[in-house]
């Protein structure tokens, strides 16, 4: 069959093929350009460099995703470094890149600059009359050169059309509204994906893969690997990326479950300790309300039970007053008859002659009471003798002289006192100041020990909260003293110098840098005292007048650092003093100091100021080095102690001398208070010696006074021991009577007392018990203590109560805290305090009722159910699409078995594809892990559940990782087109391998262009349909040069095999091939190109008898030749 009649049988009404191609302002195709395309094949002939590849771009454009548009892809097959061409160049017709005059830099030359546009259009017809055309505008505005400057719009036609019809858009600025107006019948897009299914739905192209493999065979020259061009181009995704994606977006919502089991099982698990705490915690608060209510009770108990005693002691003092009466009544009788029997003897007494005996014995006793009182005063006459270094006197008038001398002494006394405290108050003075002084010293002597400096220790002390106040340290604000110091041999002088440089020594000096931070400091402090600063800088430019060699200046040195020269220039200004020996030199001089300290600061004004001595190193502030001034105040430190001492004893003395005066001004007082008959025994003496007398003669010569005497002695005792058991006994009862009345009083002001509270019974009783428990019986006497006792039991109880409730309520709070910290949604604006506890315990309650167990189903049914069927979908996916590949490859070797693969007189070849199973251990892993997580699918078993749950949470995770390592085995496990492994036999007639073709790589150029062909026909018949030797609805396929490197016997063969698969064939080919392939074709054009930028197209008739383009005979021949 030749090849025109084979492809009219091909051939069907509803396949669509390419009928016509316009570009306008494409590449080097400067405005419009038509080429009619024959429905048989198409080729487009001409040189290297003319632009067949751009037009066959065109095709690209207008079918290709931008995403994949890969632009002169066969001349760039063997060098992959970078793409040369995109839309850009193509829309403004980049034709060289050449070295620029004035830069020197390479540019790309376009044809178009400024605002340009460019269009396409490419028309398919089929037997029915039917037309599909696409058409795609490109522009760019200004000079904008870059990608995502380019501007598109997509037309798809189901009429004739024509690019002219365009004209009016690229007039109208590029108005896309105007453009649709103007084509209201075509389907307009901005962007490809909506534009691409239209296409493909009206043209039969069932899917991206076969735009995808039509882009890839129009510059395909090297198949590459077989394997990865039969996965990409020949097999479809599987289902199983599908079903994984499903599997884990459902395992979503059972991992979800899952958490919901484990959430509500970890809330359960955080809430119960709470809700044990707070049964805890009510029961401590009953038993603490207990102990509180017996603790409230306590006073109440305790005078409720003073009542009870009161009452039992009432009932015992009544029996006892009755006791005490008798008994007083006993003791009275008793001394009635004792005082009768006494009155008898005493009667007697008197009737034998006792009356005179009487009177005497009445008299010695008003004698003995006037003795007892003058031997007390004696006493005390002579303590104050002793006291006063006195003898008492023994005459009248020795005492009144004694007495004199006392009063005397007490008048002295307020003069001495006088003066004793003015003398005090004066030395009380001196030692204060004294102290102040040696305070101030001491102050000074700690400065002088702190650094070398010889400035006053207040003035240290201003300077140091200064350098705190704005940031700096001390030494940066150094005095002026600090840094000047009088030369060793000059020293004669120092006193002098010091008094003229004294204010200046005590001057600071701040630099630049921290001028403005202590002006403002200064400024708004209060200082106590006086300060002068000085802003130091460049030292002012004036011209140095020139100093005496006895000028004041060259007697000191200036300490070397940032402030000497300022310090120098300064010192030459305002000091230049000369220092003279004489008052005539002195007189003389404009300005001048002597020894002895007189200044004359010019011509009239004069100084001296002897206030302190000119030696008085003490007020020296000059000098590198205060050892000198250091030893001289701690001198007058130790001299200023020594006197406060003093001055405390002598003011000790006088206080001791004051205190002496005052005793015996008290001594004295006591002795001019007496008189010499108060103190006089001998005469009171004498008399009572000689009643006794008297009486002792009366009694011995009468014998019954003598008898009745000793009776009535020994009556009057026992009338005194009478007396005293009748007042101990009415003392008794009077004391029983005064406690019943102080008891009645209490028990009467008890029962009246209306704060005490009547206690319950349980109060009652539980103090009953505590009192009884306590080891001493409770009495009135030991009450009180025995209730402070059992009240110290209730409150350490109560407390120990207390801290285990708070104990309690701490962790109660630390599970609300977790729970809250852990699920804060769940917990909502729930807070953590022992307040919320219902609304935490009522979600546990739902917890425990309805939410875990509905969790705990649910994620059994979802584990049961519709993870597990995913999972048997994948595993049923993974064995099925691997049959669907041995299927789809079986399909492709009988489209392999129609056409020869290689043909000479004595054998001819077939291409045979075989698969066979890579056994990867990644693969098998992972069914036996499907298998593992399939594993007692149905069982009730929750600990099989959780492990199976857990099997497929793994494989979950790893297939829905994102790491690169995981990516890459997801892709290997799940994409069964790489779990097995294609081979291409070549297979003669009689079944006979002939060579093995894994890839085209060490083949030759012819080879690898042989099997790419073969492979992309049998593909392309794959992807477009045309199954059971049918032929596809969409028929074009374009081809870059593809068959430059292959022989005219293979070139032929191959188009055989596209044509008799069905395929319209539209080729670029360089002239050698013209030949082998115009009987395959219906038409072509010669492209040729001027002046390297000017593209054109010229059409070739051809000759439908003999199948062959109408070439001239001189054309055909240089054609053999270079095919040759």
């Amino acid at each position: 069959m030749n090849p025109n009649t084979q492809t009219a049988f091909l051939f069907t009404r509803e396949q669509f093929r390419m009928a016509h191609l316009q570009v306008y302002n494409w590449g080097t195709f400067s405005g419009l350009h038509d080429i009619p395309i024959s429905e048989r094949g198409f080729l487009f002939v001409g040189r290297s460099g003319t632009g067949k590849s751009t037009l066959l771009d065109a095709f690209s454009a207008l079918l290709t995703p931008p995403r994949w548009v890969d632009f002169n892809a066969a001349a760039r097959e063997e060098d992959r470094s970078g793409r040369d061409r995109n839309l850009v160049t193509y829309i403004r017709g980049a034709w060289a890149e050449q070295k620029d005059g004035e830069s020197g830099e390479i540019a790309t030359r376009y044809l178009r600059t400024g605002t340009t546009w460019s269009a396409l259009a490419l028309t398919y017809q089929n037997a029915l009359g039917q037309s599909v055309v696409l058409v795609q505008v490109f522009w760019l505005r200004g000079n904008a050169n870059g990608s995502a400057d380019v501007k598109r719009h997509y037309l798809v036609m189901q009429r004739a059309f024509d690019l002219r019809e365009l004209e009016e858009f690229g007039q109208s600025n590029f108005d896309i509204r105007k453009l649709k107006q103007s084509f209201p019948d075509a389907f307009a897009r901005d962007e490809f994906r909506p534009y691409g299914e239209r296409f493909c739905r009206l043209l039969g192209i069932e899917s991206e893969m076969a735009l995808r493999l039509l882009h890839k065979t129009q510059s395909a020259k090297n198949l590459g690997d077989l394997n990865t061009f039969l996965r990409d181009f020949m097999l479809d995704k599987p289902d199983t990326f599908e079903v994984a994606d499903r599997l884990v977006s459902e395992f979503g919502e059972l991992n979800a479950a899952h958490q919901a089991v484990v959430t509500a099982r970890e809330q359960v698990q955080t809430l119960a300790p709470a809700r044990e705490q707070y049964q805890r915690r009510d029961s401590l608060m009953l038993q603490r309300n207990g102990r509180e209510a017996l603790r409230l009770g306590v006073d109440g108990y305790r005078e409720t039970r003073r009542m009870a005693l009161l009452e039992e002691y009432l009932a015992a003092l009544e029996v006892q007053v009755l006791g005490a009466e008798g008994e007083a009544r006993r003791c009275q009788s008793t001394l009635d008859n004792h005082s009768t029997t006494l009155r008898d003897l005493e009667r007697q007494h008197r009737e034998a002659g006792g009356d005179q005996i009487e009177q005497w014995e009445a008299e010695k006793s008003g004698l003995e009471g006037q003795r007892i009182e003058r031997l007390r005063k004696r006493d005390q006459a002579e303590e104050a003798c002793k006291k006063l270094g006195w003898n008492l006197p023994d005459s009248p008038q020795a005492f009144a002289e004694l007495l004199g001398n006392a009063r005397q002494e007490v008048e002295n006394w307020e003069q001495h006192s006088n003066d004793s405290r003015a003398e005090q108050f004066r030395l009380d003075r001196e030692k204060k100041d004294a102290e102040s002084a040696f305070s101030q010293t001491v102050k000074e002597v700690e400065a002088l020990r702190r650094q070398p400096s010889n400035i006053p220790a207040d003035m240290l002390d201003m300077r140091r909260n200064i350098a705190a106040a704005i940031g700096v340290s001390e030494s940066a604000l150094p005095f002026v003293g600090e840094l000047i110091e009088v030369k060793p041999d000059e020293a004669e002088w120092q006193g002098a110098i010091e008094r003229v440089l004294h204010g200046f020594a005590l001057s600071l000096l701040v630099d630049e840098r921290q001028y403005a931070a202590l002006a403002n400091h200064i400024n708004n402090t209060h200082l106590g005292q006086r300060l002068v600063y000085y802003r130091t800088g460049r030292p002012e430019s004036w011209q140095a007048k020139p100093i005496g060699t006895n000028s004041l200046v060259l007697k000191l040195n200036v300490k070397k650092g940032a402030y000497a020269d300022w310090l120098q220039a300064e010192l030459r200004q305002r000091f230049d003093y000369a220092c003279v020996d004489s008052i005539q030199s002195f007189r003389s001089a404009d300005r001048a100091i002597t020894r002895e300290g007189q200044v004359k600061h010019n011509k009239t004004r004069h100084e001296k100021d002897d206030r302190r001595s000119v030696s008085d190193r003490r007020n020296w502030v000059l000098g590198f080095d205060n050892r000198e001034k250091l030893a001289l105040f701690q001198a007058q430190a130790q001299e200023l102690a020594d006197i406060i001492a003093r001055l405390g004893r002598e003011i000790g003395t006088l206080a001791a001398q004051d205190k002496n005066r005052q005793t015996r001004v008290m001594q004295c007082q006591t002795l001019v208070n007496l008189q010499w008959q108060e103190i006089d025994l001998l005469p009171l003496l004498d008399r009572i010696a000689t009643i006794e007398r008297q009486i002792r003669e009366a009694r011995e010569g009468n014998t019954t006074l003598l008898q009745l005497s000793a009776q009535i002695e020994k009556q009057k005792k026992r009338v005194e021991d009478a007396e005293q058991n009748l007042r101990q006994a009415i003392r008794k009862h009077d004391s029983i009577v005064e406690q019943i009345k102080t008891s009645n009083q209490k028990l009467a002001s008890l029962r009246q007392d209306v704060s005490i509270v009547p206690l319950t019974p349980g109060q009652v009783s539980g103090l009953d018990e505590r009192f009884a428990q306590q080891p001493d019986t409770v009495r009135l006497d030991n009450l009180d203590k025995v209730t402070i006792s059992v009240e110290r039991a209730l409150n350490a109880e109560i407390e120990a109560l207390h801290r285990d409730i708070g104990g309690c309520e701490k962790a109660i709070e630390t599970c609300f805290a977790d729970f809250k910290r852990q699920w804060p949604m769940d917990a909502g604006d729930t807070d953590t305090s022992l307040a919320s506890a219902p609304d935490f315990f009522a979600k546990l309650e739902r917890l425990e009722i309805d939410g875990l167990p509905a969790y705990e189903q649910r994620f059994f049914e979802l584990l049961q159910n519709q993870s597990h069927q995913n999972l048997a979908a994948l595993s049923t996916y993974l064995n099925d699409a691997r049959k669907a590949i041995l299927e789809r490859m079986d399909l492709v070797n009988d489209s392999l078995g129609q056409v020869p693969f290689n043909q000479s007189a004595n054998q001819r070849t077939y291409l045979h594809i075989d698969a066979s199973d890579r056994q990867l251990a990644d693969v098998k892993a992972f069914k036996q892990e499907i298998q593992q997580a399939l594993s007692h699918a149905w069982t009730e078993d929750r600990a099989f559940a959780e492990a199976r749950f857990l099997a497929l949470q793994r494989l979950v995770d790893r297939l829905a990782s994102q790491e690169p390592e995981q990516k890459r085995w997801r892709e290997t496990v799940l994409d069964v087109r790489q779990h097995v492994e294609f081979i291409g036999r070549e297979i003669d007639e009689s079944g006979v391998e002939v060579e093995i073709y894994r890839s085209g790589a060490g083949k030759s150029g012819g080879q690898r262009q042989k099997l790419a062909t073969t492979c992309l026909a049998a593909a392309l018949r794959y992807q477009l349909g045309g199954n059971d030797h049918g032929v596809p609805m969409y028929a074009p396929v374009v081809l870059d040069e593809a068959f430059d490197k292959a022989d005219n016997e293979f070139t032929a063969l191959a188009m055989n095999i596209f044509t008799n698969f069905g395929f319209q064939m539209v080729v670029a080919t360089p002239l050698k091939s013209v030949m082998t392939l115009e009987p395959f074709i219906g038409g072509a054009c010669f492209v040729d190109i001027s002046d390297r930028r000017v593209s054109g197209v010229l059409l070739i008739e051809y000759d439908d008898d003999h199948q062959r383009l109408k070439l001239p005979e001189h054309v055909r021949e240089e054609v053999r030749v270079e095919a040759t």
